[in-house]
């Protein structure tokens, strides 16, 4: 006699080739999930970058192929703060209320994207934030000024109150989102906490180290500190690269900061020793980690997001230096190194130089990062606590 049916999952996300930290965490999410669900993956219109998805899961393309909501048991909904990859999933998870994981506190630009595109934008600003936020945003409208620039306005208006209001349930990632959407959402059964999924597995694909750096120019005795992900003013890069060029003058092999992203805003810093590659692919993404000595994630201010980053770095047991802000404060401090952005350039200064004098504290550093990436968030651990919070 068959057993009871499988639960059918429905999936909404970015993937591959969308440039968006996203898409590698539900690369690798859906693949626990599998172990509880049949998954339909729901994506945007364009081909998925990983073949072996389309045998391994049904596909379905949003307004080309027909979808029917009330066919599945469960709705997951990836929000992140960018219309142009998730601006289809936040009219779904309107439409039909399911589990929202919100990978950023601030949606600012995913609201503000998403109804400039539907000519709502007013209209809708009115409604969700008052005639203060009109007032607000007029004087650049005014001017020409595209609101997707105004980076001061994403704190005054971080505009996820629809979200909030709608009747799905919440995942987080961080302690500092999950106290903010705690005072706005009252039942405890639509709010859970749990970890970002570790993004390297046993076996990742890497290209060869002296090949990487011999194709990126790249001195092989040069201590290699790094940044991963977009290059841009929040990431405090410029900071990084003023302090890397004064702590030059102190050691024998030459440091050298890598940024591993693409932008512009420090492109008059770029030297011998300070370095930008732009977007690279998750191959090449993943063996500059393995290459680092010391991987630098800094973060001001803070949308609420977790870094994928710094979990690929951890899990792989490189030395890092955060932001003591937001997630990166929670990380347990026997495993990265934390810096204040109140003395930011001394902090990272010192922190640096302390790190790269003492091979000793950085092996344990490197030890205690993987064993906790292992323990806390692992792919069983972390789909068993996702399918029981869908359950609930």
């Amino acid at each position: 006699m068959p057993g009871p049916r499988r639960k059918r999952l429905l999936y909404a996300s970015p993937f591959p080739p969308m440039k968006s930290g996203i898409s590698d965490y539900s690369e690798v999410l859906i693949y626990g999930l599998r172990e509880h669900f049949d998954i339909t993956l729901l994506i945007d219109d364009y081909r998925l970058e990983n073949k072996n998805l389309y045998q391994d899961f049904k596909v379905k393309v949003y307004r080309k192929d027909p979808l029917v909501f009330n066919l599945f048991d469960h709705w997951i909904y990836n929000i992140g703060n960018n219309p142009y990859f998730h601006g289809y999933i936040y009219e779904c998870a309107l439409k039909k209320p399911g589990l929202i994981i919100l990978h950023d506190f601030v949606e600012y630009y995913l609201t503000i994207g998403h109804y400039q595109n539907k000519g709502r934008l007013y209209s809708k600003l009115y409604e969700l934030a008052g005639a203060n936020a009109i007032h607000r945003i007029r004087k650049y409208t005014k001017s020409g000024i595209d609101l997707l620039e105004c980076k001061h306005l994403t704190h005054q208006l971080p505009l996820n109150i629809e979200l909030i209001r709608s009747d799905n349930k919440f995942l987080v990632h961080s302690e500092y989102t999950y106290q903010k959407l705690s005072t706005r959402i009252q039942s405890e059964g639509r709010l859970r906490k749990i970890n970002h999924v570790d993004l390297i597995g046993d076996n990742i694909p890497v290209t060869d180290r002296q090949t990487l750096l011999s194709r990126y120019d790249i001195p092989e005795n040069a201590v290699l500190l790094s940044s991963f992900g977009s290059i841009d003013r929040t990431k405090i890069n410029h900071i990084v690269c003023q302090t890397v060029n004064a702590l030059n003058e102190k050691f024998d092999n030459k440091l050298i900061y890598l940024m591993v992203g693409a932008g512009d805003y420090i492109d008059e810093y770029l030297s011998p020793t300070i370095r930008k590659t732009g977007y690279v692919d998750l191959v090449d993404f993943n063996t500059f980690i393995r290459c680092s000595d010391v991987v630098i994630n800094l973060r001001h201010p803070t949308m609420g997001e977790t870094s994928g980053a710094v979990i690929r770095a951890l899990g792989l047991g490189k030395p890092c230096i955060v932001s003591d802000d937001a997630w990166f404060s929670e990380l347990p401090d026997d495993i990265v190194v934390k810096i204040s952005n109140k003395d930011l350039k001394k902090d990272l200064r010192d922190s640096l130089f302390r790190l790269l004098k003492s091979p000793d504290l950085m092996e344990t550093i490197s030890q205690r990062a993987k064993d906790y990436i292992q323990r806390e968030h692992g792919i069983t651990k972390i789909s068993d606590e996702i399918a029981d919070f869908l359950r609930s």
